[in-house]
Parts: structure tokens; C-alpha cells; sequence
């Protein structure tokens, strides 16, 4: 897990993770938060002193409070560094179909505070980590903020534990098993118990018949998903099958 926020504008990309924006990962190193100014085309943007040294976040009532929606104007142009300490007694339990049910409709994820409908949670990468609904970037960006996710996706919540966000070359490298005749790694399963694979075939092209939920059918896997490019801040954009409530 990490590294979230570099300390300073010297800093290299080995220091900080990603950040995901219109398509495109982005290295959080100096020359971005240097020119999130101009990136963004905002002047507002300054996320760091005299010195050249970053504004970071540094204790875990930090970590909750620049969770809350509405963001404290204290924490404007701040990086938002939660750390694997602040952790503490989470326990979770996902129920997953063994044999997944096709539905003639399809279930939207719901990722907005207190949703009672769709589940937020899209399913479970192969070491046991959560992939979960798309980060509120938007939100993030309107506080001034800038809450970056480490080299494989991930972020952390104080009560969600550490979960990803999108399916990096990373995860990939990784956490995967491989598959015959040149198909895409398998990384995970999602809530309707389907299997998740990566974006890419070995040959390096992407399914061209994926449909509206970015799934498919073979005769050796059945039907399952492709993930979506990590720079869209997403895995896939519904379930094809029944999940558990």
C-alpha cells in the first residue's frame, strides 16, 4: 500500500501515486502538483510553501474529516494521505454467487452516501482487496483537495479499510491468474459472481463485442468482464447478473 502524497515539488514519481482524470493516470510527482494550476485552470491551486514542501495530511481525525462531503475550508489545498495505521478491528464479509444468475435487466452501481440501491462494492480482486465504486473526484477537486491513490488503485477509509478504485498495470503484474490461448488475466470476481479480467489480450488488443456492462461470452469462461480503462476512475459500468443484497 502507498506511497499517496510526496513530500515536496523535487520529489520523483517513485514518492507519490496516481491520480485519474479524464481517461488519463497521472503520476502525482513534482511537475504535477506543481501545475495543478494550470492544469486545471485554476489559481487556486497551491499545495505547497515556500519551500517547495507539500501540504499533507497528518493525523487520522484528518483522514476522516476530509472524508466528509462537505470539506473544511481548512484542508483546502491540502493532499489527503490516509495510512494503513489508521486501520483499526474492520472486519468485512462479501457474499459472492458461486453460480452466477443472468438477469434479463441490469443493476447500475450506486456509489452516493447512503445509497439503498445497487451495491457500491463491484466485486473482489483475487488477494481479497475490495474493488469499489468510483472515487467522488469531483468532490475531491471542488474542496481543492487532491486525495491520490497509490501505483495499484488503491485509497483508504478509515471504515472501509484499503480497497482500489480502478485496475492498474499494477494489480496486473501481480494478482492475477493467467489464462490459455492468449486471453486476458483473470484479477478478480464481481458481486454476481462473474469473473473480471483485465482490459488487454496478451497480443495487447481490447474485446471489440463488449457490451453495455463491459462483458462478454466465450466457451471457456463463460460470460465475464473486461475492466475499463483505470484513467476513466472505474472497472465496469453494471452487473449482468443477480447479487446479494
Amino acid at each position: 500500500m502507498g506511497p499517496w502524497c510526496p513530500n515536496s515539488i523535487s520529489d520523483d514519481d517513485s514518492a507519490g501515486g496516481i491520480w485519474l482524470d479524464n481517461g488519463t493516470v497521472y503520476d502525482v510527482d513534482s511537475e504535477f502538483v506543481s501545475n495543478l494550476n494550470t492544469f486545471y485552470n485554476d489559481n487556486t491551486w497551491l499545495m505547497y510553501d515556500d519551500n517547495g514542501y507539500i501540504y499533507i495530511t497528518e493525523t487520522e481525525d484528518d483522514c476522516i474529516n476530509t472524508a466528509n462531503p462537505n470539506v473544511g475550508e481548512e484542508y483546502e489545498n491540502f493532499c489527503v494521505e490516509c495510512i494503513p495505521s489508521y486501520i483499526n478491528d474492520i472486519t468485512q464479509t462479501w457474499t459472492i454467487p458461486i453460480t452466477p444468475i443472468a438477469l434479463t435487466t441490469t443493476y447500475s452501481f450506486n456509489s452516493a452516501p447512503g445509497a439503498t440501491s445497487g451495491p457500491s462494492t463491484i466485486g473482489i480482486a483475487l488477494n481479497g482487496i475490495e474493488f469499489s465504486a468510483p472515487a467522488p473526484v469531483s468532490n475531491i477537486l471542488a474542496a481543492y483537495t487532491l486525495a491520490p491513490f497509490d501505483d495499484a488503485g488503491g485509497y483508504i477509509n478509515v471504515n472501509q479499510g484499503y480497497y482500489y478504485h480502478a485496475a492498474t498495470q499494477d494489480i496486473v503484474d501481480r494478482y492475477v491468474i493467467t489464462q490459455t490461448f492468449g486471453h486476458a488475466e483473470l484479477i478478480g470476481y464481481t458481486m454476481d459472481g462473474h469473473g473480471i479480467y483485465a482490459r488487454f489480450y496478451e497480443n495487447g488488443n481490447e474485446p471489440t463485442d463488449l457490451d453495455e456492462c463491459r462483458g462478454h461470452y466465450d466457451d471457456i469462461r463463460g460470460y465475464h468482464y473486461h475492466v475499463d480503462n483505470a484513467g476513466n476512475n472505474n472497472f465496469i459500468d453494471c452487473l449482468k447478473g443477480a447479487y446479494v443484497f
